[in-house]
């Protein structure tokens, strides 16, 4: 009995296929475009973000702490290693201050969808739980 249905409805089958595909990107997009989907996105935006300023300023330390043993030491280092070590540490400061201001950027983004997409009651919730130390008054 299954064989036959399947034999006497397989072009039914085979169209079932390509729609269940369409209607999960369908869905998946609708849910993408919701108040919810959009700050979710934006969260992880955020926190892509702060994993990169995390990882500059751990760098940029690293270098800074490197430059300041070379100076310490400069009687005994050549000059051009002194200056390569102080070049790394600013260039480091330089990256680190790029990625604190890509992480205003979405953390002001964060903000932006919640007061646009939520209603007021909720600003002030969604901004604690979302963007903590940061004072609500923005």
């Amino acid at each position: 009995m299954n064989t036959e249905v399947i034999i006497n409805n397989w072009a039914l089958i085979a169209a079932a296929v390509p729609a269940l595909i369409a209607t999960a990107l369908i869905l998946r997009i609708l849910v993408k475009q919701t108040a919810s989907g959009q700050l979710s996105a934006a969260l992880k935006n955020h926190r892509e973000t702060q994993k990169a300023f995390d990882a500059a300023r751990k760098l940029s330390r690293k270098t800074t702490a490197r430059a300041d043993k070379l100076a310490g030491k400069s009687r005994n280092v050549p000059p051009r290693t002194l200056q390569e070590a102080r070049e790394a540490a600013e260039d480091a400061r330089s990256l680190e201050k790029i990625a604190h201001d890509r992480v205003l950027v979405t953390a002001n983004h964060v903000r932006r969808v919640i007061v646009e997409e939520f209603p007021p009651l909720k600003h002030e919730e969604l901004r604690n739980k979302y963007l903590p130390g940061e004072d609500s008054a923005a």
